[in-house]
């Protein structure tokens, strides 16, 4: 990320730097998102039905706030 906002601070931006820095950056966004919604999954797999329940109701208080 600092390197793609160092090339954005440039007078003159280098387009295919840019895009390819970008890439890099949206690639290591979109590992991260998946790391973190397959560590939900395994979480969720690992609870009882009544646990998961619990967990709705729970998560449902708390969008109340």
């Amino acid at each position: 990320m600092e390197r793609l906002v160092s090339l954005l601070k440039q007078s003159k931006v280098d387009e295919k730097q840019t895009a390819s820095q970008l890439d890099k950056v949206l690639g290591a966004e979109r590992e991260i998102k998946r790391a973190q919604l397959m560590l939900l999954v395994r979480i969720k797999n690992n609870l009882t039905p009544a646990q998961q329940t619990q967990l709705r109701e729970l998560v449902e208080k708390s969008k109340v706030r």
